[in-house]
């Protein structure tokens, strides 16, 4: 079982790429005031484009997704989470029907080793520096802080709001791309199978922080892996409550930090 376990972990490092991209997008994008719920939309669109038209289709898809978010959000108002579900049952309609109707030949796969050490290394370090160590990450946390203050010092709430959702869109683009190129062979219905959801869990866990989206991420992984382990021991564990495992775990980790978390002063508004 152990043995199944260690061999196990470096698939679920893999597998957790889409996720872990989701949560460091989803990270920028609350530091900046607005809770996406949009993200699982976001992410299935990416998978969807990259599908269609390689990893640049797959951002795309994500980018469209981030504009109508962004518009009815940041330029009309609409409240973020009713949006975000509505977006997201959009998403899931309007992919499932294109892909059912289009004839589309298998996209090229891609290689798992040029992705993962870029959402594992690459981004969160680009993201700490930016976050924390420039004018840029300042404003941008300011407005998830104080939006008001942020307005009074004549910086324009907005334009950061836009900046994070487009680092967002992009991530998750990727991760999207990620799950129908690399974890899969194209596009399947619902194929994002609750990763945004989670990925808003883990950037609670992680304390809106990216050592903690890190943590979060590296800990749903390894329930993956776990997964992958009992299924390979076949002890007899019903197959659907394996898959259920990582999610379980998720909801522990969202019991342990209830009520011990301080979101930005902003979130939501």
């Amino acid at each position: 079982m152990l043995d199944a376990l260690l061999q196990a972990i470096p698939l679920a490092v893999v597998a957790s790429v889409p996720l872990l991209l989701a949560v460091q997008g989803e990270l920028v994008v609350q530091r900046s005031g607005i809770i996406n719920l949009g993200l699982e939309g976001m992410l299935l669109a990416g998978a969807f484009g990259a599908a269609l038209g390689g990893v640049a289709g797959g951002i795309a898809g994500a980018v469209i997704v981030a504009l109508i978010f962004g518009w009815l959000v940041i330029v009309l108002g609409a409240d973020q989470i009713v949006t975000g579900t509505a977006i997201n049952l959009l998403v899931l309609g309007i992919t499932g029907f294109a892909w059912r109707e289009l004839s589309v030949a298998q996209p090229p796969r891609l290689a798992s080793d040029l992705i993962t050490p870029f959402a594992w290394i690459i981004v969160p370090l680009i993201l700490a520096v930016v976050l924390w160590n420039t004018t840029l990450g300042l404003r941008l946390r300011a407005t998830g802080e104080n939006a008001e203050a942020v307005r009074a010092a004549g910086v324009s709430t907005a334009l950061h709001r836009w900046i994070a959702l487009a680092i967002e869109a992009v991530l998750a683009g990727l991760g999207g791309a990620h799950l129908a190129l690399v974890l899969s062979s194209g596009f399947a219905e619902n194929m994002t199978a609750g990763r945004g959801y989670i990925a808003l869990a883990v950037v609670i866990f992680g304390r809106w922080n990216v050592r903690g989206a890190l943590l979060g991420s590296a800990i749903f992984g390894l329930a993956v892996a776990f997964q992958y382990a009992l299924q390979a021991a076949n002890k007899g564990v019903p197959y659907h409550l394996l898959l259920a495992a990582p999610y379980v775990v998720t909801l522990l980790l969202l019991f342990g930090v209830a009520g011990k978390v301080r979101a930005p002063e902003g979130l939501g508004r």
